[in-house]
């Protein structure tokens, strides 16, 4: 009896380990599809050959005209005029979702982290209240960047919410002056500034 009960225990065991195996596999094929869709649509473009020289222009100005993490704010007004153009946001989203995650919350730290140096972010919270560091915070969410960091988390995670997305970004965005090196934030401050503000 004690046997049949251990073998059912090591087959339940092994079939999670297959099942957990599976969902990171899964995870890795869903990135790769995305770096090949993105090769392809340069491709079609023309913005690289198959040989991987480039087309017409450099790669940084051609192929992608924002060079990222945006480390200052000039850049930042530049990549925001960038973004105006349709071609240009596109290219934004795609290159945001290819960097990937386990869920929807660590592909957008992720983005997050891809886009924007802590430095840069510190400058920013979501909706750009003052807090008791600066004088004042600019609004994130009212940026042509974070649209496009939500429509390639969509992209991704079909069920998100813009309110479930941007309480991912307030945190990140938070906690920059601490990943910047600068003094951790008590954690009785950490709602002041946005527990109120909404998204819209």
């Amino acid at each position: 009896m004690h046997g049949d009960e251990t073998r059912l225990l090591l087959k339940d065991i092994a079939i999670q380990k297959m099942t957990s195996m599976l969902a990171e596999v899964l995870v890795v094929v869903k990135d790769l599809s995305r770096d090949v869709q993105f090769i392809k649509n340069e491709l079609a473009e023309g913005n690289m050959t198959p040989a991987g020289s480039q087309g017409p222009g450099s790669a940084t100005t051609h192929m992608f005209p924002i060079q990222l993490p945006i480390a200052n704010e000039d850049d930042f007004n530049e990549a925001e005029s960038l973004l105006k153009n349709e071609s240009v946001c596109q290219k934004m989203i795609a290159r945001l979702a290819l960097v990937g995650g386990t869920n929807s919350e660590n592909l957008i730290r992720r983005m997050l982290a891809t886009a924007l140096t802590n430095a840069l972010a510190c400058r920013y919270n979501w909706a750009g209240k003052k807090d008791k560091r600066c004088s004042s915070k600019k609004p994130f969410k009212e940026t042509a960047i974070q649209d496009c960091m939500f429509a390639a988390a969509r992209q991704f995670d079909r069920k998100l919410t813009h309110n479930g997305f941007s309480e991912t970004v307030k945190k990140w965005l938070r906690y920059a002056p601490e990943r910047e090196g600068g003094i951790p934030r008590n954690t009785s401050e950490t709602n002041t500034s946005e527990t109120n503000a909404s998204p819209t």
